[in-house]
């Protein structure tokens, strides 16, 4: 695994770098001089400068180079803050991206506390000033810089190929957006900050290739996000052999308003959970799921599993069953936990609560 830590200024991600480093035996990598390469640039040339044992390279590709054979040891640099080269370090599967940031204010205040007194180098109107200019490549042009080979005059750390259109997405703020792991550092001490960490995982295999469990977990998360639901959000997925059967969102039936157009008179009146039931004309994602891949596709015996970003309620559950459903997996919970619990147990329908590493900190991909 590659942690490529990217976080903004006193935001504490050489911390986290060094927790990586002394807790779980990560090896630091360096980067020296400009660390953006040309994209045609040969794995020769980029390795050129570079030293096994030192750990210290003149490029992002020069570390990719050194990396890409040995993925399996564990590796976590902080040098590498071109957006660009980020983007393409995190093509290779091994490369994990984690995002550091904390308050403005919170920010500063530790910026002061490590600088030489009397009074820090930069005043906060500066420190604010630097800050917007590096996450957002919003610097005025400089005088003399030209756009050519040593860089846009908008944002020296883009190349030139970037376009005013392009530059947004190669800002380090939306590579912050969309890492893979986002970390808000507001904690007093490092103490705490490495008690959290311990409990974020950073290091879980799962963050870069997903159990099975977590993939069709992940799916029936995505699946959820098609509900038209007033009340909430689920999806559900029936896997047969890891291939999927069926997948199921909630809302209203086919050719009826849907529930957030007022389709459901009850779901839209904010009705509360478990009341007025029979009048409810949202079918759930569970009984979707079990309509399309029909009795014939679920027999008994044949290990189908059920996915579902939420516990199962009691009417699905009862359907569940009938179907001949052997194995149910849900993330989160629901009211009827106790009752639906019962109901498997009785019925020999193993359940397990799973909920992936990536869920819990929020997942995107480059």
């Amino acid at each position: 695994m590659f942690i490529v830590i990217l976080g903004t200024k006193a935001s504490g991600k050489e911390t986290v770098a060094d927790y990586l480093v002394r807790t779980l035996e990560f090896t630091r990598l360096r980067l020296v001089g400009r660390d953006a390469d040309p994209p045609a640039a040969s794995a020769t040339s980029a390795t050129s400068g570079s030293s096994d044992s030192s750990g210290v390279f003149g490029s992002a590709n020069a570390i990719l180079s050194f990396v890409t054979p040995r993925w399996r040891t564990n590796y976590v640099t902080t040098d590498v803050t071109s957006p660009v080269d980020v983007r393409r370090l995190w093509k290779r599967p091994f490369v994990l991206v984690v995002g550091v940031d904390a308050p403005m204010g919170l920010r500063y205040r530790r910026y002061c506390a490590r600088t030489t007194p009397p009074s820090p180098p930069l005043g906060l109107g500066e420190f604010v000033a630097a800050d917007d200019d590096e996450l957002y490549a919003i610097r005025a042009p400089a005088a003399g810089l030209s756009s050519g080979a040593e860089g846009n005059a908008m944002s020296p750390m883009l190349p030139a190929a970037y376009s005013a259109d392009s530059m947004l997405d190669a800002t380090i703020k939306r590579v912050l957006v969309s890492a893979n792991v986002s970390i808000e550092n507001t904690f007093a001490t490092v103490e705490d900050l490495y008690v959290y960490l311990d409990r974020v995982d950073l290091a879980n295999g799962e963050r870069l290739r997903p159990s099975w469990d977590t993939y069709f977990m992940l799916l029936s998360e995505l699946a959820s996000h098609r509900s038209n639901c007033m009340k909430r959000r689920v999806g559900c997925i029936l896997v047969k052999d890891h291939q999927i059967i069926a997948t199921g969102y909630n809302g209203t039936p086919k050719g009826v308003t849907n529930c957030n157009d007022g389709g459901c008179p009850r779901c839209n009146a904010g009705t509360p959970c478990g009341v007025s039931l029979d009048y409810c004309l949202c079918i759930h994602a569970e009984e979707n799921a079990l309509l399309e891949a029909g009795r014939g596709r679920v027999r008994t015996g044949q290990d189908v599993v059920l996915y579902c970003n939420t516990c199962p309620c009691l009417g699905c559950a009862k359907k569940i069953v009938q179907v001949g459903v052997r194995v149910v997996v849900y993330s989160k919970g629901y009211g009827m936990d106790e009752l639906t619990l019962k109901l498997f147990k009785e019925a020999g329908v193993a359940v397990r609560q799973h909920t992936p590493p990536v869920l819990s900190m929020g997942i995107a991909a480059p």
